[in-house]
């Protein structure tokens, strides 16, 4: 419904690497039950490599890089666009360049576009943006960067050198496309907020043993992120199912309401399941400048929601309508026509929909 009632008519799922493997099943299950508005789903590269590899930091071998082969090629026959990557999180962050390169080939003998949350959207997001035009090199196949933008403070502006590395591209005749959410703020879950992949490897179980066997390394790495988003002030949370009553609430604030330290409240947080998270780490004249880029599309980089006791980042319900009326209509950041096209004809041309 969060969708519908902001004019979607076709959504896109399987981003960031996660979602249904097998695309076969996950498309009857929507012609059975109906989801609203159309769908077109990517292979999600991340559960992808779990079902081979459950959550382990390990390469494959040629037999599970096989495996992993034959699951992208059905999940194309069966209609498929494409797939995503989720590079920041658990087990797509494990894979290599090269296990990623291997995969895509299957992708582009489909023509399908590869979609990529890249490995970093800090002071890595030149070498990011990079990695995810050299998984397509050898291939004319699109490649597409999820939610464009450059975060944390001492990286702001970055995105602008990283715009003009794709116009380059795209000169010399690659196609290569982006997206971005209109808000200033990003949201995901604590724990991929506030710890490096290589410390959530494994379950939920593993990381609360690790955070109770390795407390003193887990600390300092919680308190490294803490500090580098305004002392917890940047970091809202959204949905927290063991206390409620933290939802909306930063950690700063929360941390001084409890009147215990910080990273007590974000190891206890995650020692109970983790929360969702919002976190306001984006420039916002970055936002304006991508915005204005013609070939950035909009995306919510959201789900679908029901109305409850979480307070869930709001591009779930205002992506394109904020991008209408707040930026193009009051604020004359781009016109009208072009921030139509941006969520309309524009998303159509870079999944190749052709009606």
């Amino acid at each position: 419904v969060n969708f519908l009632t902001q004019g979607c008519t076709t959504m896109v799922t399987g981003k960031c690497g996660s979602g249904p493997v097998d695309v076969g099943k996950y498309y009857r299950h929507i012609d059975d039950y109906g989801a609203g508005t159309n769908i077109a789903h990517l292979i999600p590269q991340g559960n992808l490599r779990k079902h081979v590899l459950d959550s382990a930091r390990v390469d494959p071998n040629e037999t599970q890089l096989d495996e992993m082969r034959e699951l992208a090629d059905q999940g194309m026959r069966d209609g498929a666009w494409g797939m995503s990557t989720g590079l920041i999180y658990v087990p797509s962050s494990f894979a290599s360049t090269e296990e990623i390169t291997e995969i895509a080939k299957v992708i582009a003998k489909h023509g399908g576009i590869y979609a990529s949350h890249i490995r970093g959207v800090g002071m890595n997001l030149l070498e990011s943006i990079d990695e995810a035009i050299r998984i397509w090199q050898d291939d004319d196949c699109p490649v597409h960067i999820s939610h464009f933008k450059s975060s944390g403070r001492e990286s702001w502006g970055l995105v602008r050198e990283a715009a003009r590395v794709i116009a380059a591209q795209r000169e010399s005749g690659r196609t290569v496309t982006a997206d971005q959410y209109p808000y200033n703020a990003s949201s995901t879950s604590l724990g991929a907020t506030v710890l490096p992949s290589s410390a959530r490897e494994g379950s939920g179980d593993d990381l609360k043993k690790r955070l109770d066997e390795e407390a003193a390394r887990m600390r300092e790495l919680i308190a490294d992120r803490i500090a580098k988003a305004d002392n917890g002030q940047a970091i809202r949370i959204a949905s927290y199912k063991a206390n409620p009553s933290w939802v909306g609430k930063d950690l700063a604030k929360i941390a001084e309401s409890e009147a215990r330290p910080i990273v007590d409240i974000a190891v206890e947080i995650l020692q109970n399941g983790g929360a969702q998270v919002v976190k306001f780490s984006i420039s916002e004249e970055d936002v304006r400048h991508v915005m204005a880029i013609d070939w950035v599309a909009t995306a919510s980089d959201g789900g679908a929601k029901l109305p409850g006791p979480t307070k869930p980042h709001p591009r779930n319900y205002g992506t394109f309508p904020r991008k209408l009326a707040y930026y193009s209509l009051q604020e004359d950041v781009i016109p009208l026509e072009q921030a139509v096209r941006s969520m309309t004809g524009l998303p159509a041309e870079i999944l190749s929909m052709l009606d």
